[in-house]
């Protein structure tokens, strides 16, 4: 399983450099089926349009195929949060 603190480091710089703060940073899924889940918005309106997420995940995509993070393969999935925000 990849490391999230790790694969955090490496993603959140993207996101800071479109305007967006990280909302989470997950992977789950089993062998067959692992997902990186990216979860983002911008801090004033607490949104992310899909412009927004379109630029995270090429940005995402561009970084990992540089640095390699997760061995295996995988889905990314970058969104806003909505309904599914975590609670703190």
């Amino acid at each position: 399983m990849a490391d999230i603190a790790a694969i955090t480091k490496l993603i959140e710089p993207e996101a800071e450099a479109l305007g967006l703060k990280l909302v989470r940073v997950a992977f789950f899924g089993g062998k067959s089926d692992p997902t990186l889940q990216v979860m983002a918005e911008r801090p004033d309106t607490r949104q992310l349009h899909i412009s927004d997420c379109e630029a995270l995940s090429r940005r995402i995509s561009d970084k990992f195929d540089e640095t390699d993070p997760i061995e295996e393969a995988y889905r990314l999935e970058v969104s806003s949060p909505g309904i599914d925000r975590p609670l703190t």
